[in-house]
């Protein structure tokens, strides 16, 4: 049964009321209040202005019915009573705010035939003196006369009031065009569609139809070819796409036209005549969920130089066309563009020109009131949607124009000829979007089929000095390569190349996108970087150094003997002896204990933390903030050493201050580490009912060390797993960010993966992931190309068992996922699974080994293989592909994290022909990218990028001298890699040439490049170029070469822990 979208609903009434109301005198005419009729339906009358009223308001027709609308806000609607529910729901659900104040619903009343109604009806309109003006649709009030129902007897009672000059009638459809003409969001992804589909059945079904007739020399009329065409339009799964029958109708019979009879109207009509191979014009037009589409396209078999030309000169027309669509022009600047282009290349073509050159459309086809036309001093407005049709009719071909095609080519028939080219276009913010992406150069509607018989070979790349060039260049070339040879061209003009241009208006499109993106993600990150920084300010508090208290009196301290070092294990204190007396020292201020080799005395020196030397990474957090805080105005012990003729006391000193350290550090370390933990709720298990569980399942990361096997439970606020050690792990669900199920597709186990929002303890390490899983077969058996069981005869039967088994078990996790689903949502929570996007999975190195990484919604994730590999999306900041060259096989992919403290994520030997399709996805993410040719310092670049307080801001300190914002400096790597001109470019990471000033040249350069990056996808993978571990450069190696050899100069030894720091360097420089 049909439902009333009532948000909808009342949106759309509301923004005509208020429009009724806002633009009275001037554009409805100065009526009173609004009688909008819709007549019984007729399929003859589609886009009656009463129809595309109720669509737009309703979503649905509701035919015989009357609505009046007036100034104060109330509704009035005269039904059936069937209508009339269909309604109610919305009278009962008026908004506070809303313009609308009363829904008034009248049932057909038949006793009386609706006396009573109409005269409710006229006194809530005001009507019976002819000052009062009632709004009506005029061109349906005859149809509406007749009809008979409810409608026709209040026409009638209209009719006999205005001859006696009781009431005024005014033309109210003018103002229903302005009301609907600025589409809502809804309306504008809708019309996306319905253009796309237009677009893809020009594509796919009339081009392919009318190849195999050009091919196989087949007669077929105008009117067949246009039935066929309408066919694909009413069921578009004849051509594979996978569209619901009654979203789809096509807007008008498709128009074809060829043999040199032509008309550029809307209104024109496919013949009888057989179709003609020389210049075929097409028109069809798409109807998605009621909104309109249209498309049209000019397509040439065997053109004249003459022809190829002029339809050049047609699509720079159309360019200019579309740079006067922008909102605050007349509609009457978009006719005026063309003009003067025209005039500037040859002002005879103006005379061309047809009446029109397109209209606003949407659920009204082709609305009369935006006409595109030379006199419409309507103004276009953002939000609105245009069919663009530019055209030039009854042009002349002369003779000597056809005289270099064959004898045997149709065109050499031709006199007169129009071109055409028709696309859907949207009025952005401040430019005009093409939503029909169809490609309409003229390499891509060409087409060769006879060879040429004159002589104009030689003129043929040598004239037409006035042309442009790229396309038209192309054309040529490839015209005068197929003239002469002898053979019979019957595919599309230059495929291979229709195929490589196709793909570089994707990437000039995405590059666009990008830099868009960059835009808007600079602004958003300069905003939440703001709040970041008043958030800390807040907490600057929190962060305060600790002041040390072992002890609050002298008189705790325990009894040391004089002149003798010892050591309060429980209060973490150490007392040494000064001018012989005990002074206690936390043991967090030592920095190191050393004891050298005993000679005739034992020392003991002890090293303390102080200001003006390096700390080290393993000092105390709470005593580097306390060095900070009295480095400026207090002095501080460096060391201190002690001599004894007897061993024993500072031996057992040495030893406790040592193990007192040791412990000192592995609580800190434990602290740090249970620091982000969040106390989980408790698990409240369900009772009762059946609780949906998965056993035999093997859960990563293990709880012991040893495999971890049990099963998994769903109860009501979260899961609990139970090893078969009777280990439990709690997993609750508000704790939960993402959960992924992957099937066991071309995989040795299907699983479940939790990704958590706040890390738990499993042992005695926290995680962020945890994952259960199931192999389907033995990972020893699944790269073994041999009998997988000796005792197993057929081994058929064996690959049927594991076919079967996979079936088993991704149907058994499907429904524990669903369950699952269903209980978190019975309990207030939110909880849904992800399944990766195999299609879109490309292989890489996160860890040090080549594996499938696969997007999910809201992560990049690797979950086959440990350590697992998840990338939370919401927190990439930008993506820079590093190692993009022509010559490499592979390149690097670098994921930058928005909390500059973390450290990136990296996926190393990706081959080049997964790079488009990730970039695209990235684009379709809303997540920026760069690429560039080399592998970069990202330590550096980070440590920058964190100091730099503009970095997202496009201006420096002074906020007039410009800058690259955000990421954009990247843009430069890659840039001008084919830059004859600067062969000795700068390879620093930091420089000044970026992109960002000159973006349509970058854009072109990268669709000329495009041409040689395509031949290197088909390259195998590249295993030995630029495979290094990523570690530390040389300049950082060395800096801590000298530092290292700075210390050992201040200190005559050092102890056990330092003198391991150096041989773990040694050993990196030996790994790098």
């Amino acid at each position: 049964m049909a439902q009333l979208d009532v948000d909808r609903f009342f949106s759309r009434l509301e923004k005509l009321h208020s429009h009724f109301v806002k633009h009275n005198p001037k554009v409805w005419m100065s009526a009173d209040c609004l009688c909008l009729n819709r007549g019984p339906v007729d399929d003859e009358s589609t886009y009656v202005k009463s129809a595309v009223l109720h669509q737009w308001i309703f979503g649905y027709e509701l035919p015989d019915t009357i609505i009046l609308l007036t100034k104060g806000g109330d509704f009035y609607m005269l039904a059936t009573k069937k209508k009339c529910d269909f309604i109610r729901e919305a009278s009962e659900k008026i908004p506070k705010n809303s313009s609308i104040k009363k829904i008034h619903l009248l049932l057909r009343n038949k006793e009386d035939s609706n006396a009573a109604n109409y005269d409710a009806l006229w006194k809530a309109g005001g009507l019976g003196s002819e000052d009062c003006k009632l709004g009506v649709i005029m061109k349906e009030r005859e149809m509406n006369v007749a009809s008979g129902g409810i409608l026709g007897p209040w026409e009638a009672k209209l009719t006999e009031a205005l001859e006696a000059k009781e009431v005024s009638l005014v033309d109210a459809a003018p103002g229903l065009s302005f009301a609907m003409s600025i589409k809502d969001s809804d309306e504008l992804e809708l019309l996306k569609r319905s253009s796309i589909l237009a677009n893809k059945i020009m594509k796919h079904g009339y081009i392919k139809k009318m190849e195999e007739i050009i091919d196989s020399e087949k007669s077929i009329t105008h009117e067949q070819l246009a039935q066929i065409v309408d066919e694909i339009l009413e069921n578009p799964t004849k051509i594979g796409l996978k569209v619901t029958s009654d979203d789809v109708q096509s807007c008008y019979y498709p128009i074809i036209q060829s043999g040199g009879k032509y008309d550029l109207r809307a209104s024109a009509q496919s013949n009888n005549e057989n179709l003609s191979h020389d210049i075929i014009l097409v028109s069809l037009g798409a109807r998605y969920r009621n909104y309109c589409s249209n498309i049209g396209r000019t397509f040439f078999v065997d053109p004249p130089k003459k022809v190829s030309e002029m339809y050049e000169l047609l699509l720079e027309m159309h360019e200019a066309c579309l740079a006067a669509m922008k909102p605050g022009n007349p509609a009457k600047a978009v006719y005026k563009a063309a003009v003067e282009f025209l005039r500037e290349r040859d002002e005879k073509l103006t005379e061309n020109l047809p009446k029109t050159l397109g209209f606003a459309t949407g659920l009204d086809f082709r609305d009369s009131t935006f006409l595109l036309s030379p006199k419409n001093s309507v103004t276009i407005r953002q939000g609105m949607v245009f069919c663009l049709s530019v055209g030039l009719q009854n042009l002349t071909l002369s003779d000597s124009d056809r005289s270099s095609c064959s004898e045997k080519s149709p065109v050499k028939k031709l006199s007169t000829y129009s071109l055409m080219v028709t696309d859907m276009v949207a009025v952005t913010g401040d430019s005009a979007e093409v939503l029909t992406k169809m490609p309409k150069n003229l390499t891509d509607v060409a087409y060769k089929i006879n060879d040429g018989e004159g002589d104009d070979d030689d003129e043929s790349g040598a004239e037409a000095p006035a042309a442009p060039k790229g396309d038209a260049e192309l054309a040529r070339k490839l015209a005068k390569d197929n003239q002469g040879k002898g053979t019979r061209t019957s595919s599309r003009l230059a495929r291979d190349a229709d195929t490589i241009k196709e793909t570089q208006e994707g990437v000039a499109e995405r590059e666009r996108k990008q830099i868009l993106l960059m835009r808007r993600r600079n602004e958003e990150r300069v905003k939440e970087l703001a709040r970041a920084n008043r958030n800390k300010k807040d907490g600057d508090e929190e962060n305060q150094a600790e002041e040390l208290e072992a002890y609050k009196r002298t008189r705790d301290y325990p009894d040391p003997q004089p002149n003798q070092v010892k050591v309060d294990m429980a209060n973490h204190c150490v007392f040494l002896p000064i001018s012989g007396i005990p002074v206690p020292f936390h043991i967090s201020t030592i920095k190191n204990v050393v004891m050298p080799e005993a000679d005739n005395a034992t020392l003991l020196r002890i090293n303390f933390y102080t200001a003006g030397v390096a700390l080290g990474k393993e000092a105390p957090a709470n005593m580097v903030k306390l060095v900070q805080k009295y480095a400026p105005y207090a002095s501080f012990i460096r060391e201190m050493t002690f001599r004894s003729l007897q061993s024993h006391n500072l031996t057992v000193a040495f030893r406790q201050i040592s193990e007192l350290r040791r412990r000192a550090r592995a609580r800190e370390l434990r602290e740090q580490e249970e620091a982000d933990l969040v106390e989980q709720e408790k698990l409240i298990r369900t009772r009762n009912e059946r609780v949906p569980r998965l056993s035999d399942l093997t859960m990563r990361p293990v709880v012991s060390a040893r495999k971890t096997q049990g099963s998994l439970e769903a109860h009501s606020n979260g899961l609990r797993f139970i090893s078969t050690r009777n280990e439990v792990v709690d997993i609750m669900y508000a704790n939960i960010k993402y959960a992924i199920f992957q099937p066991c597709e071309n995989e040795i186990m299907v699983l479940v993966h939790f990704h958590l929002k706040n890390p738990i303890m499993i042992g005695k390490v926290k995680r962020l992931d945890v994952q259960f899983f199931t192999e389907v077969i033995d990972a020893s058996q699944a790269v073994d190309n041999g009998r997988r069981s000796m005792y197993d005869p057929d081994e058929m039967d064996d690959e049927q068992r594991e076919r079967q088994l996979r079936k088993k078990l991704n149907g058994a996790f499907r429904d524990f996922c669903k369950k699952v689903d269903l209980v978190a949502k019975k309990n207030n929570y939110h909880l849904e699974f992800d399944v990766p996007y195999k299609d879109l999975s490309f292989t890489g190195n996160p860890h040090k080994e080549m594996v499938t990484i696969m997007p999910t919604l809201n992560c990049l994730v690797n979950l086959t293989e440990t350590p697992f590999f998840v990338v939370d999306l919401d927190e990439v900041d930008h993506v820079h592909f590093e190692r993009v060259t022509y010559m490499s096989k592979a390149f690097d992919m670098v994921l930058v994290n928005k909390d500059f403290n973390k450290p990136i994520w990296r996926v190393d030997m990706i081959p080049n022909g997964d790079k488009d399709a990730i970039q695209e996805w990235l684009t379709d993410m809303e997540i920026t990218y760069t690429e560039g040719p080399m592998n970069l310092n990202w330590k550096q670049i980070i440590n920058t990028v964190k100091d730099d307080d503009r970095f997202y801001m496009n201006t420096e300190e002074d906020e007039v001298t410009e800058k690259e914002a955000g990421w954009e400096f990247l843009r430069m790597f890659g840039k001008d890699d084919d830059d004859d001109d600067d062969p000795d470019e700068d390879d620093s990471e930091f420089g000044d040439n970026g992109g960002g000033d000159e973006e349509e040249e970058e854009e072109e350069e990268e669709e000329e490049d495009f041409d040689s990056i395509g031949d290197e996808e088909d390259d195998d993978f590249d295993g030995e170029e630029d495979l290094e571990e990523e570690g530390l450069d040389w300049d950082e190696m060395e800096e801590q070469a000298r530092e290292d050899d700075r210390r050992k100069r201040r200190m005559d030894e050092v102890d056990d822990s330092d003198a391991r720091k150096p041989k773990q360097r040694e050993t990196k420089k030996r790994r790098r």
